[in-house]
């Protein structure tokens, strides 16, 4: 139910123009009791008029990443000796991966998402360079790729061919990295969302669906 006073509160906008200093003794009692009862009912009026809501600190940060990731898109996009894997049209995810452990663990993360019932498409990059592991995921396929980034395999890879391959490819983003003011890696672009990584499948599925 609206209440009277909350309707003369109304009725007091700059539109109506109404003067609540011009009430009668006992239109300013009635109001007052009304005043009073609508705080009682709903208390969080007297919290939202003492503690104004404040903008969210992090919206500046997330609105420049966005402005930086529209600028840079040509760029973000698939170069040569990127590697992509997943099914066309799916949401992408793309992965700044280093030779560090953390950027392994990264891959582990990536190559579970593989596995799910709506796996994205996984564009890595390599920052900095790593032509071998891209030769390799172009000549051998996905999981010999997911094996050279986690150092989980063992297998005896033509060397001359991955070499020879890499010799054509160029994976380094470092400048890319630097455009977008990233740190070292393992970074994730996710929606529009610069991500520091390595984070749970779970937090990658969040930024996904939003």
């Amino acid at each position: 139910m609206i209440r009277w006073a909350a309707a003369l509160l109304a009725a007091a906008s700059p539109a109506c123009a109404l003067d609540l200093g011009d009430l009668t003794p006992n239109e300013r009692e009635a109001f007052g009791q009304e005043l009073r009862a609508l705080l009682l009912d709903e208390p969080e009026l007297i919290e939202q008029a003492l503690s104004p809501a404040r903008p969210d600190p992090m919206s500046f940060h997330i609105a420049e990443d966005k402005r930086r990731l529209s600028d840079l898109r040509a760029q973000i996009a698939p170069q040569d000796g990127d590697v992509v894997i997943g099914p066309a049209g799916a949401p992408v995810v793309t992965a700044f991966l280093g030779a560090g452990d953390t950027s392994a663990e990264m891959a582990r993360v990536l190559r579970d998402l593989e596995d799910t019932v709506t796996p994205p498409k996984i564009v890595i990059k390599f920052w900095p360079a790593n032509d071998r592991a891209a030769a390799i995921g172009q000549l051998y396929g996905t999981e010999a790729l997911w094996a050279a980034l986690t150092g989980q395999s063992d297998t005896d890879w033509d060397e001359a061919a991955i070499g020879a391959r890499a010799a054509k490819l160029t994976t380094d983003r470092t400048a890319l990295a630097e455009a977008l003011e990233l740190d070292a890696p393992p970074f994730l672009l996710i929606n529009g969302i610069i991500v520091k990584g390595p984070v749970p499948p779970i937090v990658i599925q969040k930024y996904l669906s939003e």
